[in-house]
């Protein structure tokens, strides 16, 4: 079934619940809203500041499969840190990648595609990303 809001927020959600995530993230005594202001659900933000580390959890274009009724879903997390943290930013998505390999996600399973390396961010921050993919059933 298609619900892409529903396969981000459970993503979402694996994201905040995990202790070494927020400690990555300096997370640990922040209350719901902090954290969900911090792990997104988009990959467009306009609030980052000089100290955050920002993760943006986000769908990219499907992609077709030799079978018509098949779509190839892709999910891509950035980790967006301040640029002298960048080691962070490889220790989160390792986490992540932990977290979400082969894991069941609204009865389908995600495998990693391999990480993005360094990608476009602000200025004075360095970002990481991996792309994660589903097969879904149009």
């Amino acid at each position: 079934m298609f619900q892409p809001s529903k396969d981000l927020t459970e993503i979402q959600k694996i994201l905040i619940n995990d202790s070494e995530i927020l400690s990555l993230m300096g997370l640990t005594t922040a209350t719901n809203v902090e954290k969900a202001k911090r792990i997104i659900k988009r990959s467009k933000y306009d609030d980052l500041a000089t100290n955050e580390i920002r993760l943006c959890i986000f769908f990219l274009p499907a992609r077709p499969t030799r079978n018509i009724v098949i779509h190839e879903e892709v999910i891509q997390i950035d980790c967006h840190v301040p640029y002298s943290y960048d080691y962070k930013a490889y220790d989160i998505q390792a986490r992540i990648f932990k977290l979400l390999q082969r894991k069941k996600i609204n009865k389908r399973y995600l495998e990693s595609e391999g990480q993005l390396g360094e990608l476009s961010t602000m200025a004075g921050f360095f970002c990481a990303g991996n792309r994660y993919k589903f097969n879904r059933t149009v």
